[in-house]
């Protein structure tokens, strides 16, 4: 259904797009997609992950083409990405060799590595008026000693020691080749590689309201956070013509071990600690930690409360948690339902001229 098909809808269709353009160009001209990538570092980290596209250049395009709605920009990326032809896959990252810009734990005090407070505004006082008196110049600060920021790191998780002492149950989801979610769509049993991608590209906000069901009540009600560090994640490629592996670029990633209550191990009926993964292109630590509260209740049947199962559910995250697909349905009630409605009207007058006095 469309407006084009309206009288004078392809003219108002025009006019439409028009006005918007003028109405972002007035100030969005202004704004250097430089001044985006820099000043905005975070919403281009977002609508890269949910975009499923890792490009910085496009996604500060995105950003101001949209005016700052980041659904929006979201689709730009998604839309731009299925032109794009693919040439091959690279290697796999290994989430324990990053250059670590963040690095924390919420389960132990002392970690290999150390933790890293890095760049966050957990520390924050959430005052616009404070904002100026808490920010001095870097400048004057003493830089930290035996830093180097770029050299890559292999910092093994803080849960290592529990895996290595056999306390961390371990998932039997092994699959010979990883389901491409951009090429089909997965039908149930869902493989875990195909909710991982979902959840990957997942809009924030969504897979934090169902992760919230899982800690307010629905599920497990107190997970912790293992490992979450953020950092820069190598990419290798294999060259076309000689087939050895070859460094592209750099990413900027999250990465989060969350850590659920103990449950019982169907291979040999130990007691062992239930985890659960997240990762994310650029830094969000958020959508991290959702997706790995999100990938520990789906994948552990003891996080479900009086059998009622949301964040648990993968069906019903697998459908839910996509920004371009739940934005595109429901903005598509926009569009003319002329027929419909009158269909619905149809059906009220005869329920009515049948109703019982």
């Amino acid at each position: 259904m469309s407006y084009v098909a309206i009288k004078g809808g392809v003219e108002a269709i025009r006019a439409s797009k028009e006005l918007f353009r003028a109405q972002l160009t007035a100030d969005a001209g202004k704004i250097t997609d430089q001044a985006v990538r820099e000043g905005l570092s975070f919403a281009c980290d977002r609508i890269m992950g949910e975009g499923a596209l890792y490009s910085e250049k496009l996604a500060a395009e995105a950003i101001r083409r949209s005016g700052g709605d980041l659904l929006e920009a979201a689709f730009y990326l998604r839309a731009h990405r299925s032109t794009c032809q693919r040439i091959g896959e690279s290697a796999p990252v290994d989430g324990a060799a990053l250059r670590i810009i963040r690095r924390i734990s919420a389960a132990f005090k002392d970690i290999p590595g150390g933790q890293i407070l890095g760049p966050s505004c957990d520390y924050v006082i959430r005052l616009l008026a404070s904002y100026r008196r808490e920010s001095a110049p870097l400048a004057d600060r003493q830089p930290l000693a035996d830093c180097a920021p770029d050299e890559l790191s292999f910092v093994p998780s803080a849960l290592q020691a529990l895996r290595d002492a056999d306390r961390i149950l371990r998932l039997d989801c092994r699959e010979d080749q990883p389901f491409d979610v951009t090429r089909s769509f997965p039908l149930p049993p869902y493989p875990r590689s195909a909710l991982m991608q979902v959840m990957a590209r997942g809009e924030t906000g969504a897979m934090l309201a169902f992760a919230y069901t899982s800690m307010r009540g629905y599920g497990d009600v107190h997970p912790t956070i293992g490992d979450l560090r953020l950092g820069v994640a190598e990419i290798f490629f294999s060259h076309p013509f000689t087939g050895k592996k070859v460094k592209i670029g750099g990413i900027r990633v999250t990465a989060c071990e969350t850590v659920g209550a103990f449950s019982r191990d169907r291979r040999d009926g130990q007691l062992r600690l239930a985890v659960g993964f997240g990762f994310t292109f650029g830094y969000n630590e958020t959508k991290a930690i959702a997706m790995s509260i999100l990938d520990l209740a789906m994948h552990h049947e003891g996080y479900s409360v009086g059998g009622l199962r949301i964040a648990g559910n993968p069906e019903i995250i697998i459908h839910h948690v996509d920004a371009v697909e739940s934005m595109g349905f429901t903005n598509h009630f926009k569009l003319p339902h002329y027929v419909t409605f009158q269909a619905d009207l149809q059906v009220l007058a005869r329920a009515r001229e049948n109703e019982q006095p």
